[in-house]
């Protein structure tokens, strides 16, 4: 029995095949927290409450110990305070038993408790949207890992199966695909490893003299299978001559290659991407203008804010990570420099990616 396997670009093994191996794995299920859920202020009871979690309680024993305190509330009561104190990342469910949910402190929550602290609304407002964000965050890392990890998966366990004998060509498909979505993988986390380091200012530029019109030719020559398997054209538009820049080649690079893949993206299908250089003033400007949907005026405080990702990619097929933008951002700012955006709802957006020619300029 051969393994016919037909790879997608997203590199899904259909085939019975697959989807046995496939059911030989555990499921993951990545529980998140509604953001109209979230509390803007809190409750009367949810300091009194916090206190009272100690070394865990479920919402009955909740009762109990603000009964032990002269106050009476019902178990309904209990259990809607300590999804309040879930919410605001002060109490976490470490296990269910036949007594219900066990809530524990996270240390956050101890740390409350131990200096005595009261929550307050603006306290509560901000404790739950960085919860929100934590939840967001695991959920779209989660959401970004596992389609490559499925098809690796997928793949290994047709390999594997002592009842499928793949050919050569098949072998070398499968094979193919592991190593593609290996790399997918390691692009995610290499991403999140390289905002941090620029977040904490640990990169040490390599700078260098290079041509500006050459590095938007190679930059683009990365994105053109993304962009012909959509029948996008990518038209660059820049002077004959080259335009010197002296910077971390590399860097840059990757910032101009994360406008163009996003401009691939959101663009429609036959549609055109216009880059141009183009020097002035003393920077070197990169520009991308595509025709999507362009951005709503909503989400364009957002856009450069690590793991935003708008609705045009929440429920697409090619959702990212939300780091391409702040990536590409922290890369500018490092050489001195800024990215600016104009878009129109319903014309596209054009971002422009400036640096000093000369270098990075030295803060006074």
């Amino acid at each position: 029995m051969t393994a016919q396997a037909v790879a997608a670009d997203d590199d899904v093994i259909a085939t019975a095949a697959g989807r046995a191996a496939m059911r030989a794995y555990p499921r993951v299920v990545m529980l998140g927290t509604d953001p109209a859920s979230r509390a803007s202020a809190p409750s009367a009871l949810a300091s009194a409450a916090l206190r009272l979690v100690g070394e865990g309680v479920t919402a009955r024993t909740l009762v109990d110990r603000f009964a032990d305190e002269g106050a009476e509330i019902d178990e309904a009561v209990a259990s809607a305070v300590l999804g309040e104190l879930a919410i605001l990342g002060l109490v976490r469910v470490a296990r269910a038993d036949g007594a219900g949910r066990v809530h524990v402190l996270t240390s956050l929550g101890r740390q409350f408790t131990d200096a005595g602290a009261v929550i307050g609304a603006g306290i509560a407002t901000q404790l739950a949207d960085l919860e929100h964000l934590r939840t967001d965050l695991l959920s779209t890392i989660a959401h970004e890992l596992r389609t490559p990890l499925t098809a690796v998966r997928t793949c290994v366990g047709i390999l594997r199966d002592p009842t499928t004998t793949p050919t050569e060509a098949e072998a070398a498909k499968l094979l193919a695909t592991i190593e593609r979505n290996a790399d997918r993988m390691q692009q995610v986390v290499g991403d999140i490893l390289e905002i941090a380091r620029f977040r904490t200012g640990e990169v040490v530029l390599q700078l260098r003299g290079f041509d500006a019109v050459e590095l938007a030719r190679v930059a683009i020559g990365s994105v053109e299978p993304l962009a012909a398997a959509r029948s996008q054209a990518i038209v660059l538009t820049a002077p004959s001559a080259a335009i010197r820049v002296f910077g971390d080649r590399r860097r840059l690079e990757q910032a101009l290659i994360n406008l163009v893949s996003n401009a691939v993206k959101y663009g429609h299908s036959h549609a055109r991407i216009d880059v141009s250089v183009r020097s002035h003033a003393g920077f070197v400007t990169w520009a991308v203008r595509d025709e999507g949907p362009g951005i709503a005026e909503e989400d364009r405080p957002h856009l450069f804010e690590r793991f935003f990702v708008g609705p045009n990619d929440r429920d697409g097929a090619s959702r990212g990570v939300g780091l391409g933008l702040p990536t590409a951002l922290a890369i500018a700012q490092a050489h001195g420099g800024r990215i600016d955006v104009e878009t129109e709802v319903g014309r596209g957006s054009t971002f422009s990616l400036s640096v000093p020619a000369a270098g990075p300029i030295e803060a006074d």
